[in-house]
């Protein structure tokens, strides 16, 4: 009686590691010398095995064989993805369901949370990223999102600050240390790849004007006709709370949603016909929502405002704040911005992303509404890295704006926004320099508002160096001052960006009126 003996020669086996990739190396003849490439296998990535030593094995990944350590592969693909903690990099509100609303309950950068499970649908076959893990703190389940969290506590404390300089001016009205706590003990840094969706394309140079939801819809005929611009901004949400088409989302966030929709211009049914009528034209549109400047939310959320130590409203700018502490707050403006994506946005900006200014002397009679003792910078970056988790799956770009004081400055203006901690999460990055914005003497200049190219060239310049310490920094885009300026100087502002190799430019214009484009029109 004979038997046969079954023989494999090619057993299969999964990469096993601490980060989404493991990193192997390929040696291949260039010009007759050896040269070491580095190549990235998704965790998880089922591969054969050629050879098998004791502490190694050769493997073979897209018909190339490379030299993996054993302890990097497992039979199975679950131990593969499975870890049994993780680790945050920064402050994170886990959620009680995939994708669901921000819970009250927080974990801690450097925290150590127990991993119940792990979804295969939830793993990227092209990354190696897992999507969601499935934890359990203080004996509930939650869900939290893999972005935000690293397999070991090395690795999410791991330092990727080294090249960001910061000034120390708010240790005087703080504390001594204040400043590198809240710039960059509490920020993420770990480098973001930005994202490039193929279904939505951004063009290589933004020329662009804003308008407002009215002349959007009402003026859009002039608008297309306009030379020299691919881009259109629309005022979507204003600094009064105002919501131009008829939300929804102000049903959940708002006990009286009319307060927000009364001025409503468009119905979501319209508001997407157009916007596909402006892109069929070949147009790039833009929603602008003003994030934490707005009356009608903070007065039907006192308790998620800006208040007295009584938790009376106070007015700030001439207007009552939102916090940006505020979770119900971030939730309202990205669910505004999601509903905005789906009617084919191509890109969701967010204005007023910060704190009111000029409120560091009167701290002690102010409450935020800090609940987790959250850093200004902090707050305004986890804000937006929400943002950015929650609207990505859309396959819509993510656009800040910020203050041109804070980049000159190199710290936060006591107002959440520093431009690297913004830099490294968003995709597109827009900080204000308008002329009539400097003082007399700015950057050496007598009148700035009367040398337009001076100006923008030396304020370019500090923003260049800024954002050369994150190393995949957000496109750079400029808002540059339209409103009581013409072509000329227009003209000279755009020059000034196009020599510091930042040629993408907004030009703001308030409500962009035919009569105002009109004016400065022969400057785009």
């Amino acid at each position: 009686m004979f038997f046969t003996a079954t023989v494999v020669l090619h057993p299969t086996r999964y990469i096993k590691c601490s980060t989404d990739t493991l990193t192997v190396y390929k040696t291949h003849l260039e010009d007759g010398e050896a040269v070491v490439e580095k190549v990235q296998i998704p965790k998880g990535t089922k591969v054969k095995i050629y050879e098998k030593k004791d502490k190694s094995s050769t493997i073979v990944y897209n018909s190339n064989k490379f030299t993996v350590d054993n302890k990097n592969l497992t039979k199975h693909f679950e131990d593969a993805i499975q870890t049994d903690y993780v680790y945050c990099r920064r402050l994170v509100n886990l959620r009680e369901d995939k994708g669901g609303k921000l819970s009250k309950t927080i974990v801690k950068k450097g925290e150590k949370i127990k991993v119940l499970s792990i979804d295969k649908n939830d793993w990227d076959q092209e990354t190696g990223k897992v999507k969601w893990y499935k934890v359990s703190k203080d004996n509930k389940p939650y869900y939290v999102s893999g972005e935000y969290v690293e397999t070991s506590k090395k690795l999410a404390l791991k330092n990727y600050a080294n090249n960001i300089s910061y000034s120390t001016y708010w240790d005087d009205y703080y504390k001594d240390g204040y400043s590198k706590d809240a710039y960059i003990s509490q920020v993420d840094y770990k480098p973001q790849k930005k994202q490039s969706y193929e279904n939505n394309v951004m063009p290589d140079k933004v020329k662009a004007i804003h308008v407002s939801m009215n002349n959007f819809i009402n003026n859009k005929e002039y608008i297309e006709k306009l030379k020299g611009i691919n881009t259109v901004i629309v005022e979507v949400k204003n600094d009064e709370g105002a919501i131009f088409y008829d939300s929804d989302v102000c049903d959940t966030y708002l006990s009286d949603p009319d307060l927000a929709i009364s001025n409503t211009v468009v119905s979501k049914k319209d508001l997407k016909k157009v916007i596909k009528e402006y892109k069929k034209k070949g147009f790039y549109c833009i929603s602008r929502i003003v994030a934490f400047k707005d009356p009608v939310f903070a007065q039907e959320n006192p308790k998620e405002s800006l208040t007295d130590k009584n938790n009376n409203l106070v007015i700030y700018n001439n207007q009552y704040w939102p916090s940006a502490y505020s979770r119900k707050a971030w939730m309202y403006n990205v669910d505004i911005a999601k509903e905005c994506a789906d009617f084919g946005f191509n890109e969701i900006q967010f204005d007023y992303v910060r704190f009111p200014d000029g409120t560091a002397n009167s701290e002690t009679k102010l409450n935020f509404h800090n609940t987790y003792h959250e850093s200004k910078v902090s707050a305004v970056q986890g804000f937006l890295q929400y943002a950015k988790e929650e609207l990505s799956p859309k396959s819509v770009y993510v656009a800040a704006d910020i203050f041109a004081w804070p980049i000159v400055a190199c710290d936060d203006q006591d107002i959440g926004q520093f431009l690297p901690a913004i830099a490294n999460v968003v995709d597109v990055v827009s900080p204000m320099p308008y002329l009539d914005h400097f003082a007399a003497g700015s950057f050496g200049i007598a009148y700035p508002v009367q040398a337009p190219y001076d100006t923008l060239a030396s304020f370019t310049k500090i923003s260049n160096v800024q954002l050369k310490g994150i190393k995949y920094a957000s496109k750079y885009r400029t808002w540059i001052q339209g409103y009581n300026m013409n072509a000329k100087k227009l003209k000279q502002q755009i020059k000034a960006l196009k020599d510091n190799k930042y040629p993408d430019y907004m030009v703001w214009l308030v409500s962009g009126d035919e009569n105002d484009i009109e004016k400065n029109k022969n400057g785009f």
